[in-house]
């Protein structure tokens, strides 16, 4: 299911396997079990990753790929996104690290991701928050043990 945004960048819903994301930037443990306990609190995971469709390195969503991972969900709601779409603007948090499209892409493909937050994308329009129950992450994850 694709939603097309004001723009014309195209967002497209899928549940896919956690071990296909690459990240590109590494995260920070003390922020990561914080949102390990806001999600299984929820019940739910709200917003999906956003995930270059080409190369599937996650562009934004470390924190709760990472979460799921911790939360025994093998699959991960995404985004899949054409990073190339000029819509899509990726600048730094930190003056000390440049970045560009091509480098994230490359940090995650290389194995060697940058430390936590390093880039910030900056979508068109912000993307939908299109909440997945974790029982129904759950419950593919048990079927491909």
């Amino acid at each position: 299911m694709a939603a097309q945004d004001q723009v014309g960048a195209i967002y497209s819903f899928a549940l896919v396997e956690t071990a296909a994301l690459v990240p590109h930037e590494q995260v920070e443990q003390e922020r990561l079990l914080l949102l390990v306990k806001q999600i299984e609190s929820d019940g739910a995971l709200y917003l999906p990753v956003m995930v270059d469709r080409s190369s599937m390195v996650i562009l934004d969503g470390h924190h709760r790929v990472n979460a799921l991972k911790l939360l025994g969900c093998s699959l991960t709601p995404v985004y899949l996104v054409d990073y190339r779409d000029p819509s899509i603007i990726v600048t730094q948090w930190r003056k000390d690290v440049k970045v560009s499209k091509q480098a994230v892409v490359a940090a995650g493909l290389s194995g060697r991701p940058y430390p936590p937050r390093v880039s910030r994308h900056l979508w068109g329009v912000p993307p939908r928050e299109r909440p997945v129950p974790l029982s129904l992450l759950r419950v593919f994850a048990s079927r491909h043990a």
